[in-house]
């Protein structure tokens, strides 16, 4: 091909495809010969490849393709990628960006004939700031080829929403890689495995995949669940469990030693934390084939530095799947919180804290990232967690500081009148001699709750307003407020009737919705008249539960919805419990609304202050 380098783009370190080295690039190193030969075994061509092949070469050469491969850990979607890479454009540069901005900085002038290389696209598309779909469309334009690799969960969370940073993954020509070989892959393997005695041992283990026993997983798997030291085994879980919030940068030996004392027992925490890390380094980050280990080290972009380490993404995505109902202990929490640097790790950290009512630790992860990084969506989040708390002084003095940093910013300027407006409010209702912060009665609790926004919509379908009545009922429902949404059938609401109906038939409650028909309500008839079908729900629950739950394991934001929905619905508080310590979308919400249909007395620190780490209801505000 033509060299149509154009030498005014922004500098890259960029190597031939041809001259780049495999395990740079992410593939995995596999288990080496007897003789000590780490090379790469021999390819096994997969069904894709065809299909892979297509989607590079169609635009060539006037314009490239965005592809993006998708599949578990050490399903072979890297190998594959090069493989087809390398077969097409083996002359080509290569470039293999540290992170979103780099990329962004080529956009206005992109190179021509070059291959860029995004294994772990994720990191790029949650990066600070994000990837965009006008600079993937300019690198394509200039015929150059954009390619990465996501795992299936990441793939659903990065393609739910409608913002440009999903738009821009679901513009990619996706390559589903399966987790094992089919029927014809493997006899192509039988043949490889006479060449190479990898394929061949790997083919004989019977232990998972070909892909995955060459990337030594299970050997990964064995040096988690058999540490042969308590030290080693609380390392890997606390980097697991790290990775499980969302946190990608490196830890440092400092921040896995404190939160490590979260995984230990009593006796294990006498002994002085260079013992911890003198037993527990040694293990995690041993090679078990190649450089294949459980954690690995990552320098800080400089020689001879150490930044910290990352755990070995198919060790991640095992121990994730066998912990995921498990609660992350205090000590990772706070050293997570509160040692990490980067701003994207702590947003994904707020983010898993309030999906996990772990309120707590979301205020410190988002005053860091408002005062510290100046993140204003973090102010916003922070003022409405202090604002249900009834620390409205302090969300006042949090917006104050932003003005005094951004005198400019009009959504802290609203939010600041609209919190002296709460402010009044709560004033006229509080009980006497009840002051801030004292401990809230249940009328402050409802009006915090929320911003105002039921206590508004209650004035407006008060004086008449079908429509705010209508999305009161709405939120009545969302928020499971049963007694509320009660009176209001017992005056006659329409909407209010039928809602306390679907309630009352979701849980298979036939007495009440007996009780209610027998009143001459027609839509508590109706549900009545279906309550046969329904009543067989439970019966089959387990099996349905089951099945969301691997859905939900493979991603799909919409099983998780469906689950929690389900799980509120069964009144199952115990599994709704379980998605909550999960994460899962939507369990926070749903195991509120649970508890304020069951008119529980705890709902109001629960709404207020969510749980400690072990899942225990908090009374009070955290202390500062």
């Amino acid at each position: 091909m033509a060299d149509l380098r154009d030498d005014r783009v922004v500098s890259l370190d960029r190597p031939r495809v041809d001259v780049a080295i495999p395990r740079e690039l992410g593939i995995h190193s596999a288990i080496p010969l007897a003789g000590g030969d780490d090379d790469l075994p021999a390819y096994v061509e997969r069904d894709f490849d065809k299909q892979l092949q297509i989607a590079l070469a169609t635009n060539l050469p006037t314009r490239g393709s965005f592809v993006v491969m998708v599949g578990g850990s050490s399903t072979g979607k890297t190998r594959s990628l090069y493989e087809a890479v390398y077969g097409l454009v083996p002359e080509w540069d290569l470039v293999q960006p540290a992170d979103a901005a780099e990329l962004l900085e080529v956009k206005n002038a992109p190179p021509r004939e070059t291959v860029f290389w995004l294994d772990e696209l994720q990191q790029f598309l949650g990066a600070h700031p994000p990837l965009t779909s006008e600079c993937i469309r300019a690198l394509v334009r200039h015929g150059n080829l954009v390619v990465g690799t996501l795992w299936p969960d990441q793939y659903a969370r990065w393609t739910a929403g409608r913002e440009d940073v999903h738009l821009l993954v679901k513009s990619a020509f996706v390559i589903p890689v399966p987790d094992a070989l089919n029927a014809g892959e493997r006899s192509l393997a039988q043949i490889v495995a006479r060449q190479d005695s990898r394929i061949r041992d790997a083919l004989e283990a019977g232990e998972v995949g070909l892909t995955q026993v060459l990337a030594g997983g299970p050997r990964l798997v064995m040096s988690w669940e058999q540490s042969p030291t308590p030290y080693a085994k609380a390392m890997i879980t606390v980097a697991a469990d790290a990775h499980r919030l969302g946190v990608q940068s490196p830890l440092s030996e400092s921040l896995l030693a404190e939160a490590m004392y979260g995984y230990l027992m009593r006796h294990q925490r006498v002994r002085p934390v260079e013992h911890w890390l003198a037993e527990a380094l040694p293990h995690a980050t041993q090679p078990l084939y190649g450089d294949v280990s459980p954690l690995f080290p990552v320098d800080d972009g400089r020689a001879g530095t150490l930044a910290g380490y990352t755990i070995a993404d198919y060790l991640a995505q095992h121990v994730r799947r066998k912990r995921r109902i498990e609660p992350v202990p205090h000590a990772a929490w706070e050293a997570l919180v509160t040692g990490l640097n980067r701003p994207d790790d702590l947003r994904r950290l707020a983010d898993s804290a309030v999906a996990r009512l772990r309120y707590c630790y979301a205020e410190k992860a988002l005053r860091r990232l408002a005062e510290e990084f100046g993140e204003g969506r973090a102010v916003a989040e922070l003022v409405d967690l202090l604002v249900r708390q009834d620390r409205l002084a302090a969300a006042a003095d949090v917006l104050q500081r932003r003005l005094q940093v951004d005198p400019q910013d009009r959504t802290a300027t609203r939010k600041l009148l609209h919190v002296q407006d709460l402010q009044q409010r709560a004033d006229r209702i509080r009980p006497p001699g009840r002051v801030r912060g004292g401990g809230m009665s249940s009328e402050v609790a409802d009006l915090l709750a929320d911003g105002g926004v039921c206590d508004d919509l209650r004035r407006d379908a008060d004086a008449g307003d079908v429509i705010a009545a209508d999305n009161l009922v709405e939120e009545l429902v969302d928020r499971g407020h049963l007694r509320e949404i009660r009176e209001r059938a017992d005056r006659g609401e329409l909407r209010a009737m039928e809602a306390l109906a679907d309630l009352y038939a979701g849980w298979g409650d036939t007495e009440r919705l007996q009780e209610r028909a027998e009143r001459g309500e027609r839509a508590a008839k109706l549900r009545l008249s279906k309550m046969r079908r329904t009543a067989t729900r439970s019966e089959g629950s387990a099996s349905e539960i089951a099945g969301l739950r691997a859905e939900v394991d493979d991603g799909s934001h919409e099983a998780a919805l469906r689950l929690c929905t389900l799980l509120f619905e069964l009144r199952d508080e115990s599994n709704l419990r379980a998605e909550l310590n999960a994460g899962t979308a939507g369990a926070a919400e749903r195991f509120i609304a649970l508890h304020a249909a069951q008119e529980d007395p705890s709902l109001i620190p629960l709404r207020a202050y969510g749980l400690d780490a072990a899942g225990a209801f908090l009374t009070r505000p955290p202390t500062p």
